[in-house]
């Protein structure tokens, strides 16, 4: 059976669908406008007022789509860990995971998605961590980040588990806290402080985990 669509249904249709995108493009015009706000002065030292007037749109549109400060950085957050493919780096982490054909290829993958996505994701980090000491709202954020990385990488110990390649001293646990560690911490000392390129630095994370997590 044939259903016949009215040029007022096709309007209605095109209209609902120019408003979800001009809503996607606002929402990322914020989200750039607030990383670059907050990277470069601070969390406490950046207002919404400040974030808006960059992003072109009012406090009120701000206030209503993340609801504070905390609720920005927390976006800025998720999408830094999508990466920089046209997929989510979590998507294509598990892919390279599940098809890589020896350990030591899994935690070359690894090394690639962690150093594409720390670039981007391990400022934001930093900043939470240092807001935390004195706002409420962004000690809750870390605890929600904090649990969700704890999350991810007892997923990711598991290939090595399964798969009989971890050090058999090592719990599951432990290995997770190994990868917990090397994700956080070692991208901003190399990079970061010390200098080092983006391919010394991933060179050096595909040794270190190599040594400390294989049998």
């Amino acid at each position: 059976m044939m259903v016949r669509v009215t040029a007022r249904e096709v309007k209605r249709r095109y209209d609902a669908s120019g408003r979800r995108a001009a809503a996607h493009d606002r929402r990322v015009r914020i989200i750039d406008a607030a990383r670059a706000r907050f990277l470069a002065e601070g969390y406490h030292a950046t207002t919404i007022a400040e974030i808006a007037a960059d992003a072109g749109v009012s406090t009120e549109t701000v206030y209503k789509a993340f609801g504070s400060r905390a609720g920005l950085v927390e976006a800025i957050w998720t999408t830094a860990l999508e990466g920089e493919g046209d997929r989510p780096a979590e998507v294509r982490s598990d892919e390279g995971a599940t098809d890589a054909p020896t350990a030591e290829a899994l935690l070359r993958h690894w090394t690639r998605m962690a150093v594409e996505v720390s670039a981007l994701a391990a400022p934001v980090y930093q900043l939470v961590r240092t807001a935390a000491v004195t706002d409420p709202q962004a000690a809750h954020l870390l605890e929600r980040i904090d649990a969700t990385r704890a999350e991810r990488m007892t997923h990711n110990a598991a290939y090595l588990v399964d798969g009989g390649n971890l050090r058999p001293e090592l719990t599951a646990d432990q290995a997770r806290d190994i990868l917990l560690f090397a994700t956080a911490e070692m991208y901003p000392a190399f990079v970061d402080r010390a200098g080092w390129s983006p391919e010394e630095y991933a060179d050096l994370l595909y040794r270190f985990l190599r040594s400390a997590l294989l049998r």
